[in-house]
Parts: structure tokens; C-alpha cells; sequence
């Protein structure tokens, strides 16, 4: 038999996100092919009605959000869905007052609020249950055995600027879609593999060692709800602090983001493999994130394509700015 599961309460959203002028707009979807690609899709026909209005439906901190995505995209094209109301399907719309060059940190500066979140207002910091980012912008928490299951995932898209008229042309960077997806009531058996993980799952294991007891309490729409609100709450507050930090010292923008990331990445100092989006691969140990946000790894072994051998080579540092990482076994 089907459970339907209770919807998303708008009225604590709106209480909670647009009356206290957190966000701009916020919008709720039934059902949706994918919340990032109604979004671009949107701004892409703003642009084309009108390129030089400036006027826009989905403002500096506007937020879709779903009761269910059948066509969600992650990175390297990889697809997924999920049950109706089980999950948090939200992509937000920002334009902050950032210089450009920063704009490629916002969905890692999401990961690091939604690890608060988890972490703050959901109780998963302990030894053995923490939640924890994993570059470039995965959320996982930490199992007793060391292992890490993944509970969200994040992805950011840039829509370029409008170019207006040859009389009156437009400069500047464009909008930032940032889409997260965070498991929240999928049972084992709802679960797209044996490495995710959910928050109600989570919760439950905590609630079995005496932690977490309260959030168990509040589910169904409720649980996904606070939870939704929470997140935004930090990710917005963060974000202005930074913007503020950009209009009095510049200079200290890009250390402040690596310094607040860093401190909940877990990649580093793991053994890693970082699968390309040309089909090669590298692996190594992760040293420490670039200042422009990539990963520094210290590659001793590559390969071409995923059906041919691995080569090893001489110890070499590079930066990676995308692709997708595998962390080979548990730091102690």
C-alpha cells in the first residue's frame, strides 16, 4: 500500500521565510521535472522578452521548491528522482553583491549551512554520527564504522548576464542557480543506494543512543518543513555576512570562504579519486582547497578512461575546479 505523505506546510514558510524578509519569493511545486532546470528555464525567457527591463520574477534570494522531482540532474549528468514528500527539492536564485571570481564557492558556502544545520539543529555531531561536506558539495554523515553515506547533494548553475541593446548593453555576472536535493523520510528500502542516507534514518539512529529524540517526534511535512527553514535561514545569513565582508574588505573574501568551508570539509587528508568530466581520473591525497575553491590534490596515479589501467607517475600537485570525488578509504 501507497503512504501519502503530508505536503510542505506553507504557512510556517511564509512565517518563518517571507514575513521576517529572509526571502524575496518563494514558490512551492506539486511535482516538477527539476526545480534547477524550471529556474534557468524561467530566467532564460526573462531574458529573451525583455533584455534590457532589468525587472525579474525571481529576485536576489528567490526560492522553487517541490514536493517531487521526477527529472533531477547531478553532476556529471547523472539523473534521479524521488518518492512525493519525501524529500527537499529546492533550488534558490541569487545574485549578491560578490565580485564574480567568488561566485564558484555559493554552493559549497550552501553545503557548509546545510552541515549546521544538521549538525546544530538536528543533533548529528557526534563521534560517530556527524555531518560533514565532502568536496565539492556533497553532505554525508559519518557511520560508526568510519564510512561516510551521502544525505544530500548540491548543484550550481551561472545564467549569464543580459546583453540588452547595442544602446544600452548590459554588463555584469548574471544569476547563480544553486539546487539542493537532502534526503529526509526515505526509509532503507526508498534509498537509490546503499552509500545514502536519510534524515529521518539518521535521527532514529540517534534517537536509539539517547540524541535527537526530539526531532524523531516532529515528522511528515513538519520535520521537512523546519528543516527547509532552518537551512535557509543559515545559508541567507551567511551569505549577507559575506556580502557585508565584501563592501568593507575585499581582499578577505576568498580566505574567509576557504577558512569557513574547510572547517567541515572531511576530504582532506583522505586518499582520493577524482573522476573527470572528460572520462579520466586521478588519484592521490587531497591536500588543502585552492583559494579559488578547487581541490589540491597530490596525484600519484591517473588514467585516460574508466576501461583503461591505472599509470602511476611521479608525485604531483594539481588543482581540480569539478569533478567528482571518491574518497578511497577513512582517515583515523
Amino acid at each position: 500500500m501507497t503512504t501519502t505523505l503530508p505536503p510542505l506546510d506553507e504557512t510556517l514558510l511564509g512565517d518563518r521565510l517571507l514575513r521576517t524578509g529572509i526571502l524575496a519569493t518563494l514558490e512551492r511545486l506539486e511535482s516538477v521535472g527539476s526545480t534547477n532546470q524550471h529556474l534557468l528555464d524561467a530566467l532564460a525567457a526573462e531574458a529573451s522578452a525583455d533584455p534590457d527591463s532589468g525587472h525579474t520574477a525571481w529576485p536576489h534570494l528567490s526560492v522553487l521548491t517541490a514536493e517531487e522531482q521526477t527529472g533531477g540532474r547531478g553532476r556529471l549528468g547523472r539523473a534521479w528522482s524521488s518518492p512525493k514528500g519525501s524529500s527537499l527539492s529546492t533550488s534558490l536564485v541569487l545574485r549578491p553583491q560578490l565580485d564574480p571570481v567568488h561566485l564558484g564557492w555559493l554552493s559549497m558556502l550552501a553545503g557548509r549551512a546545510l552541515v549546521d544545520t544538521l549538525r546544530q539543529d538536528c543533533g548529528l555531531d557526534s563521534a560517530s554520527q556527524r555531518a560533514v561536506l565532502k568536496w565539492p558539495n556533497d553532505v554525508q554523515v559519518t557511520q560508526p564504522d568510519g564510512t561516510a553515506k551521502k544525505i544530500s547533494g548540491i548543484l550550481a548553475a551561472a545564467v549569464p548576464a543580459a546583453r540588452g541593446t547595442p544602446t544600452r548593453p548590459r554588463t555584469g555576472p548574471g544569476a547563480v542557480v544553486v539546487g539542493i536535493g537532502i534526503n529526509v523520510l526515505h526509509t532503507e528500502a526508498q534509498l537509490p543506494l546503499e552509500s545514502a542516507t536519510s534524515l529521518q534514518l539518521e535521527l532514529q539512529r540517534a534517537a536509539e543512543s539517547g540524541q535527537g529524540a526530539d526531532r524523531v517526534a516532529a515528522q511528515g511535512g513538519r520535520l521537512r518543513t523546519e528543516l527547509l527553514c532552518d537551512f535557509l535561514e543559515r545559508f541567507a545569513r551567511r551569505l549577507r555576512d559575506l556580502e557585508e565582508l565584501a563592501a568593507e574588505a575585499p581582499d578577505a573574501v576568498a580566505e574567509t570562504l576557504r577558512a569557513q568551508v574547510g572547517e567541515v570539509l572531511a576530504t582532506i587528508g583522505q586518499q582520493v579519486r577524482v573522476e573527470l568530466p572528460d572520462g579520466g581520473a586521478a588519484r592521490g591525497a587531497a591536500l588543502a582547497l585552492g583559494i579559488d575553491g578547487g581541490l589540491q590534490v597530490q596525484v600519484t596515479g591517473q588514467r585516460a578512461a574508466a576501461e583503461e589501467d591505472w599509470v602511476p607517475c611521479d608525485p604531483q600537485t594539481r588543482t581540480f575546479s569539478a569533478g567528482d570525488v571518491v574518497h578511497l578509504r577513512p582517515t583515523p
